[in-house]
């Protein structure tokens, strides 16, 4: 096989196949057989495959050969013979019979010539039939043995040499006719003494590269040695580990071709061996993030040693270790406050130790600059303490009110992450709390809800997108019995009502959506009744106990608008239906888009107020009657809510619902539990020294999240879980001089916040590529993918590659485009190392994208895997009959077999039709009578006679 760069490659012929998988280079690849050469044009999906703009053929280099070197072919030339002498034959035969037929179609009048006809026609059809090579079979015992012994570098010199041994031992037990020769394999395997009779197989003389084991090429090399269809054998001399080719796959071939495998396992003869197997770093980690290095290692047996840390070169520490035998893994904290990527070492010394290649391992890790955070908090000087504690660890805080939080998914791509600290629903719009759930689940960004009087179910975040992406749910499954309550929907359904928002829905119906939501809410032990109005009042759903939901949920439903503003009537009406009930909590939640009809509400309120029945308003729009619908408020020991966005009307229903029931609010002192301690958000903090909380907000825990921190009733305290690409969590106490008093002065505070913060931080630059590194047949090969926001492919982009190698060496790597929005180029990396790969993507003059990566290329694997693989072995053994041997002289004399050989009599053939031309010439020039005399001249001279007398 030769290479488009002119390379040479011997590619052995197994069972007249032909297998050549090193097709790297694009170009003509030429397959030169006895029969000549064929071109095989390989293009690896250029990106120049789709162009069909004929080209013309690339011009001849000067100097080279108009014809290609010719190829000396052998040929059997014995069949052209035969054909020749056939013809011959045939056409004399022919001319004797017109001779004789007289030109006649008809046989010859003359016996002899008839008998000479015949004659000659059988010897035609011999001669034909030496064509087809007709073959006698033999069953001889004779067995071919092929060894191949691993000269690799994981085999010792004393295992070669027990090898070498074994071979020599096994060799007085040859038989007459068998055969043996032997294979030396490791990266490659060549034939290093020919297959022969009465060999004397002496030491390896061949040299093969060692830095790798291919058992499958030894196996197919050696059933290419093999004649076929006779009894043959291999044995495998060998650990067994192999890191290249499929021997399993060979094996399945040596199965078809009849031949079994045999196996003697060469053991680790090393008296003590440590391989430091890997050094397990992050990827990637934020500035200032603690993260672990973790190095592998392996040991033959117990024993101790060194182990050294370097980070880019410089020592960082030793310690003395202890190694038990089979894996060790040994664990160091670290934290990088300098952005790029870090290379770190480490080494480990033990005496007695045999290869020195294996004890040392090298990893990277890649560090983004200063993570930067958006802190949301209702009064900006309440988030003094979070974002000190976060700056303190080298997170840079933006501290800013709720009405600032951007209103779009470009404004929060400038943040890694958003903290929610007592921010209220009320105060974000629907747009912003859309904007911040995309951020997260569409862009990984980051997302922490800190608990307050204005958080989470108090928050009015009940059935939000906001909601959505958090690991709890508002709703509240209470613990302990909490008072009953009995609440009155009064909605206003006069004709204002009926007018559609911009969204095209009436504010009727966010009214009714908003009723809905109120009632999913309560449980059964709460009552709730649902009355509109507009100069008169009707009660869609009387005053009854929450359970049958479905028929609350159809009468609320059934609601239209039309008429009037009054909501005296109504009022009163609901005051009556409250007056009697047995509940501990009754309250009214009044809603109007619009000037009532005046009524003593004063008067009514008042009385209300001394039976302990309170009442919310919630004014909507300008029209509304604002300074009554606040007096009413007031006067009801409610509160007022006046909102001009008709969308914020359900969170303002459920907001109050949970302020009534007092269910969400909890203030009491408690200290926090760990319920998952090994979550990385919480490690390596001392939880038994902290100081308690003085309060929370309960929510419920998602099904799928994961609750660190729970609370005395075991409420969740603490909560994450990753939501789409992004994560978020849920810290339901608060973080300032209130409920955490006490944790403000705690020596972890710092601590706590900044992990937790890091762990829900965006992974990855904000970037429309993406790229990765890897190692492939010698190579570094870099694939880009380059998709915008919208999903759609970025072509035609400038991209390169800087690579620096662990010689310090620079180089450019042009990447093509091999597919729509992907990118792909390689460089060398046969060195052990590390390769340092920077990459940037333009477009014209805009960056699309950048990445630092590093490639880490290990010692050989050969080094790595270590001892006997006698599963594989035995695998390859069973599949094809053989087994273990335990004595050379069972290599020849165990599970023997007789082989079937062909032989040829075809040249017999060709020699009994040379033979029988003089009786056929004689028959046509004497006749038969000379057969007749001869015939009677010998019976004459017959056994018990004497010779006739002479006269």
């Amino acid at each position: 096989m030769k290479t488009p760069s002119g390379r040479a490659v011997k590619v052995p012929v197994t069972r007249g196949l032909v297998s050549f998988t090193e097709t790297g280079e694009v170009g003509i690849y030429t397959v030169a057989t006895p029969k000549g050469e064929t071109p095989i044009a390989v293009n690896l999906m250029s990106a120049e495959e789709s162009d069909l703009t004929p080209r013309p053929f690339p011009a001849r280099p000067a100097g080279a050969a108009s014809q290609p070197a010719s190829v000396p072919v052998q040929r059997e030339l014995w069949p052209f013979f035969i054909l020749l002498a056939t013809g011959i034959l045939l056409l004399e035969g022919a001319l004797y019979w017109r001779r004789q037929a007289g030109g006649r179609l008809r046989l010859p009048g003359g016996v002899g010539d008839r008998w000479a006809l015949a004659l000659r026609c059988a010897l035609l059809v011999l001669l034909l039939a030496t064509l087809l090579r007709p073959t006698i079979p033999r069953w001889v015992d004779r067995l071919n043995v092929v060894f191949l012994l691993d000269v690799s570098d994981s085999v010792s010199l004393a295992a070669r040499e027990t090898a070498s041994r074994f071979v020599t031992a096994a060799l007085p037990a040859v038989q007459d006719g068998d055969q043996a020769g032997l294979i030396a394999f490791g990266q490659e395997a060549v034939v290093d003494q020919p297959l022969r009779p009465k060999p004397k197989l002496e030491r390896v003389q061949s040299q093969v590269p060692g830095r790798g084991t291919d058992i499958a090429q030894a196996i197919r090399l050696g059933l290419a040695i093999l004649p076929p269809g006779q009894a043959n054998r291999l044995v495998l001399l060998t650990d067994g580990r192999q890191n290249s080719g499929n021997a399993v796959a060979a094996a399945q071939a040596a199965k078809a071709m009849g031949a079994d495998i045999y196996y003697v396992p060469l053991p680790l003869t090393f008296r003590q061996e440590v391989v430091v197997e890997s050094m397990l770093l992050s990827q990637e980690v934020k500035f200032g993030e603690p993260f672990h290095a973790k190095v592998v290692a392996w040991s033959q047996q117990e024993t101790q040693g060194r182990l050294s840390i370097f980070r880019n070169g410089e020592f960082l520490g030793s310690q003395v270790v202890r190694l038990g035998a089979g894996k060790n893994v040994f664990t160091y904290r670290q934290t990088l406050e300098q952005s790029g990527i870090h290379v770190y070492q480490a080494a480990i010394e033990v005496d007695g130790d045999t290869i020195e290649e294996n004890n040392r391992a090298v990893g990277t890790v890649v560090v983004r600059g200063r993570p930067r955070v958006l802190v949301a908090e209702r009064d900006r000087t309440h988030a003094q303490a979070l974002s000190a504690a976060l700056r303190s660890q080298h997170i840079d805080a933006e501290v800013t009110e709720a009405d600032k939080i951007p209103g779009d998914l470009a404004g929060l791509q400038r943040y890694d992450g958003l903290i929610l600290s007592n921010v209220s629903s009320l105060k974000l719009t629907k747009r912003q709390m859309e904007s911040i759930r995309e951020y997260v689940r569409d862009h990984g960004g980051g997302l922490i809800m800190v608990g307050g009087e204005e958080s989470f179910g108090l928050g009015g975040y009940y059935r939000t997108p906001i909601e959505e992406a958090l690991p709890v749910t508002m709703e509240v499954r209470q613990k302990i019995e909490i008072p009953s309550l009995a609440v009155v929907l009064s909605i206003d359904r006069s004709g204002s009502m009926a007018m559609s928002t911009d969204e095209k829905v009436t504010k009727l119906d966010i009214a009714k959506e908003a009723a809905h939501l109120v009632v999913d809410l309560l449980d059964e032990r709460n009552e709730v009744g649902v009355m509109s109005w507009d100069t008169e009042f009707l009660w869609d759903a009387p005053m009854q106990a929450a359970r049958n939901k479905q028929a609350i949920h159809h009468a609320i439903a059934t609601i239209r608008a039309g008429g009037g503003t009054d909501g005296y009537p109504a009022l009163k009406e609901a005051y009556l239906a409250l007056y009697d009930r047995p509940a501990l909590l009754k309250h009214i939640i009044f809603l109007s888009d619009g000037q009532m009809t005046r009524g003593d509400f004063a008067g009514l309120i008042r009385r209300m107020a001394k039976d302990k029945i309170t009442v919310s308003t919630v004014a909507i729009g300008k029209d509304a009657d604002v300074q009554l619908m606040f007096d009413i408020a007031k006067w009801g020991r409610g509160r007022f809510y006046y909102t001009e966005d008709t969308h914020t009307i359900p969170r303002i229903f459920t907001l109050e619902t949970q302020l009534v029931s007092k269910a969400s609010l909890i203030e009491q002192p408690f200290r926090p539990t760990v319920a998952s301690g090994s979550h990385e958000a919480i490690q390596d903090i001392d939880w038994k020294s902290t100081p308690p909380l003085g309060g929370y907000v309960a929510t419920t825990l998602k099904g799928s999240a994961e609750m660190l921190l729970m609370t005395h009733q075991e409420d969740p305290l603490l909560a994450v879980w990753r939501y789409g690409l992004g994560r978020t969590a849920a810290f339901t106490s608060d973080a300032k001089a209130k409920w955490a008093v006490l944790w403000l002065r705690w020596r972890e505070f710092n601590k706590f916040w900044a992990q937790l913060t890091r762990w829900t931080l965006r992974t990855a630059t904000r970037s429309d590529t993406v790229a990765a590194v890897e190692r492939r047949h010698g190579m570094g090969e870099v694939t880009v993918e380059a998709i915008d926001t919208k999903g759609d492919f970025l072509n035609f982009l400038d991209s390169q590659v800087g690579v620096v190698t662990p010689g310090k060496q620079r180089t450019v790597v042009e990447l093509e485009q091999v597919a729509p929005g992907r990118y792909r180029g390689r460089f060398a990396a046969s060195d052990e190392g590390v390769y340092l790969v920077g990459m940037a993507q333009r477009r014209g003059e805009q960056m699309v994208g950048s990445q630092l990566s590093g490639l880490v290329v290990p010692y050989a694997q050969e080094f790595r895997d270590l001892g006997v693989d006698e599963t594989l072995l035995r695998e390859l053994a069973e599949l094809t009959g053989g087994g273990a041997v335990s004595q050379p002289k069972d290599v020849f004399l165990q599970s023997r077999r007789r082989s079937r050989l062909a032989i040829e009599f075809w040249p017999w053939l060709v020699g009994l039709v040379a033979v029988m031309l003089l009786p056929e010439i004689a028959l046509r020039r004497i006749g038969p009578g000379f057969l007749t005399q001869l015939f009677t001249r010998v019976s004459r001279v017959a056994p018990g006679r004497g010779l006739p007398n002479a006269r």
